[in-house]
């Protein structure tokens, strides 16, 4: 048969594996051994998988269900989250560029941090920082580039295109500061 398909792995130069993919096939294997589990169950061994896969994050820190890592190259080494934080169910994390994520921060249903904005059919990704103390409302998303200042609450649903700065309330385009209630 001339017109057969060589064999799937015909060199050692085939399959060789990017150091980038590595940290998919890591985060692919966490994901079916530790993601059929309820979301409120196993969340040590859920912590101590992911950092298994590379990820670096502080003690006392939970995921309550396993959060959703995009991007490409060696995304692992680009998440950093602090001590006492808490993660509910269905966060995802675009990593085309870093993401720090301060103490004591907590984070509601299905918050998005999205790295890449796309303008013209070009991805531009841009850093996110959260300060310690910070809240974020179920399903809020953080855009590249922005920095939320410690002490922030962001409300749900609240989309956040610019940097807040601390202390602040979003529940909408027009930030208040928190400072006037004490």
């Amino acid at each position: 048969m001339s017109g057969s398909s060589p064999p799937l792995v015909s060199s050692p130069a085939l399959a060789h594996v990017p150091a980038g993919r590595r940290w998919h096939v890591r985060l692919a294997v966490v994901s079916a051994v530790v993601g059929v589990f309820p979301p409120f169950t196993l969340n040590r061994i859920r912590l101590l998988a992911l950092k298994a896969c590379g990820l670096s994050v502080g003690g006392a820190t939970l995921f309550w269900g396993l959060p959703k890592l995009t991007g490409r190259g060696p995304i692992a080494s680009r998440l950093r989250v602090g001590t006492y934080c808490g993660f509910n169910d269905g966060c995802l994390f675009d990593l085309e560029a870093p993401i720090t994520i301060g103490d004591h921060v907590s984070v509601g249903h299905e918050v998005r941090f999205l790295t890449t904005l796309r303008q013209e059919g070009i991805g531009i990704a841009a850093p996110i920082t959260v300060g310690d103390g910070v809240w974020l409302g179920a399903r809020c998303t953080i855009l590249g580039g922005v920095t939320v200042g410690a002490g922030s609450v962001i409300g749900a649903g609240v989309t956040v295109t610019a940097d807040v700065p601390p202390n602040t309330l979003m529940t909408g385009a027009k930030p208040i500061s928190l400072a006037k209630w004490r």
